[in-house]
This record gives structure tokens, C-alpha cells and sequence, in this order.
């Protein structure tokens, strides 16, 4: 947990400058294509700065912080603390009924929950692998990393870390319980045996370090470029058709009948909505919130800090945190 809240404090003391510049290049980029665009039709102009720019504009911000996640958990990897750490780990997660060995394939889920449950597969013990895949989800993966780092660096400035780490806090424990309740109550079976060679500790590869950020990275562009860009454009013409306002619109209406349900944990219809787009990716809460908050040229960060009162924000992340998984990972949950 130590090593990890050092990751946190080295990712928002180095990322979110970073994320601040692209926020800032990201408004500029709004204002220059509206003004580019003067005199072409008003849907035009809102689709291209609203939609897309505002949307999976505000996405790309995530990537200075992702970057040096996803650095921070090569290097542990590649110099071989991460196989220790589940020799370490090994008599805790007895304790919640798991096994020592799923420990790495959880490591694996603050990348993706995907890969994580498809690593759960070198756990021998059945119950232990089922339950690795059932506790899979309340590990934040890298888009619930990133969401949370956003808001919580626009709503709480200087107390945005503390917010985080508590936030990751909390799906731990959650993870526990959950462990030692579907554990002792629905899955029995006798505990195997931890065995598993240590690699030595050992200089890291840069350059092989190198190679897993700068895919892991593309990855999420390409993600960026194509899921989230398809769904920041569907979503801002449900939220301009029919015309009227957004109130009026399809999209509108879908999150006014929908309010009743977040009213009581301070949550409005856009952050309702915000919360079911990430149903299909985590990412798209962000792009949401960028669409359903009109962003324009003004930039994310500045429009949520005066729009979200703190304790709607919290609430927010919290059940963004504890939320269902995005649509992959619960498809390869069912096929494994």
C-alpha cells in the first residue's frame, strides 16, 4: 500500500501539471475552430467543439497521467517486485480466501480488468481463481485512475490525493469484505499451497519499460480515437436533438426520468448519465460530463469546479469507484 500511495504522489506531483497544459491546449484548440468557424451553421460548430473537442478532447488529457502509471508499474514489474509482493501478500489474501498468486493477476487489474481476469487463470486452486475473477472489478483500473484524478484534481485542488488514495482506500476494503463474505459463504474449498520461484532483484530493462508504456499508451489512444469519439458524437446528438436545449433533448429527458435514483447521493441527471455511459468504458464518464456541461473553448477542469458542489463530487467517485464493470470486462468475466 506504501509502494502505491508513493505512485499516486509521484503521478499527481509530475502528471497533473502536464494534464493542466493539455487542458489548456485543449481550450485553445476549442476557441480556435469556433472562431474558425464563424458563419458556418451552429450544429457544426457545437458537434466539432462540444462534441469531439469538449468530449474525447477532454479523454486525451488523461495521458501525461497514465504515462507515468503506467511507467511506475513496469518498473516495479521489471525489476522483480512484483513477485515478491505476492509471496508477501500471500497470508493476507488467505485471509480473504484468496491465494498469494492473485495478487499479480489483481496487479494487472489497475491496468485493465480484462487482463486481469484472463491472468487468473495461473491460480490453481478453483475457488481461488473464481473468487479472483468475482473481486477483479473493485480494483480501479486505469480509466477509473484517470476518471477519479480528473475530478478530483477540478473540485478539490490541494486535497485532490488525499481524495484519491482515499477513494482506492476504500475499493480495497471493499475488496476484502467482499472476499471473505463469497469466500466463507459460497465458496469452500481446502487452501493449496503457495509455491513460486523469486526472480532476483535485478537492474530495469529501460528500454523494454519503454516498449510497455509506449503501447500501453496507444492503446488508450486508439481508444480515445475511436470508442469514445463514436460515443462523444452519438451522445452530443442525443443531447442537441430534438432542438429546444439540452433539458428537452432525447438525452435529457433519458437522465430527468432517470434523477430520482441519484437525488438521494446528490447526484443531477447529467452525472447520472455520466455514470451509465461508463457502463461501456470507464473513460466516457469524462467525455460525458465534457458534452452534458456544454464545455466549449472554457476547458473540463475550470466548468466542474464551479458546476459540482464537493460533496455531489464525492459521491460521484465513490460510485463511480464501486460502479459495475465496463461491457468487456464483464463479457470475459461470463467466458471465463
Amino acid at each position: 500500500l506504501g509502494i502505491l500511495a508513493l505512485v499516486f504522489l509521484v503521478t499527481f506531483v509530475v502528471g497533473y501539471p502536464l494534464q493542466g497544459w493539455l487542458e489548456a491546449l485543449t481550450s485553445s484548440l476549442g476557441s480556435a475552430v469556433e472562431n474558425g468557424l464563424q458563419g458556418e451553421p451552429q450544429w457544426i460548430k457545437g458537434l466539432l467543439v462540444d462534441g469531439i473537442i469538449g468530449g474525447a478532447g477532454s479523454v486525451l488529457t488523461f495521458v501525461p497521467i497514465l504515462v507515468i502509471f503506467f511507467f511506475a508499474m513496469s518498473f516495479l514489474e521489471d525489476v522483480g517486485y512484483m513477485a515478491r509482493a505476492a509471496f508477501v501478500m500471500d497470508r493476507f489474501m488467505h485471509i480473504i480466501g484468496l491465494h498469494g498468486k492473485s495478487f499479480l493477476p489483481m496487479c494487472l487489474g489497475f491496468g485493465c480488468n480484462v487482463a486481469s481476469v484472463l491472468g487468473a487463470r495461473i491460480v490453481e486452486s478453483r475457488k481461488a481463481r473464481l473468487l479472483t475473477i468475482f473481486l477483479t472489478p473493485f480494483v480501479p483500473c486505469t480509466g477509473r485512475l484517470a476518471v477519479i484524478t480528473f475530478i478530483s484534481a477540478a473540485i478539490f485542488a490541494g486535497k485532490a490525493l488525499l481524495v484519491t488514495w482515499l477513494l482506492v482506500a476504500l475499493n480495497i476494503v471493499m475488496l476484502g469484505v467482499a472476499g471473505m463474505l463469497i469466500g466463507r459463504l459460497l465458496l469452500r474449498e481446502e487452501p493449496v499451497p503457495f509455491i513460486m520461484e523469486l526472480p532476483l532483484y535485478h537492474k530495469p530493462d529501460f528500454r523494454t519499460i519503454g516498449i510497455v508504456v509506449w503501447h500501453r499508451t496507444i492503446a488508450f489512444v486508439k481508444k480515445a480515437g475511436t470508442v469514445i469519439l463514436l460515443f462523444s458524437i452519438v451522445l452530443w446528438i442525443m443531447s442537441n436533438v430534438p432542438a429546444g436545449g439540452i433539458d428537452n433533448s432525447i438525452l435529457g429527458r433519458i437522465g430527468m426520468f432517470l434523477e430520482p435514483i441519484g437525488r438521494p447521493l446528490g447526484l443531477d441527471w447529467r452525472m447520472v448519465v455520466a455514470l451509465l455511459s461508463s457502463v461501456i468504458a470507464k473513460e466516457n464518464s469524462v467525455a460525458t460530463l465534457g458534452i452534458l456541461y456544454s464545455v466549449g473553448d472554457q476547458g473540463l477542469l475550470s466548468v466542474l469546479s464551479a458546476a459540482i458542489p464537493r460533496a455531489s463530487a464525492l459521491s460521484f467517485l465513490v460510485v463511480l469507484m464501486l460502479f459495475i464493470p465496463c461491457a468487456p470486462t464483464i463479457a470475459v468475466m461470463r467466458q471465463e
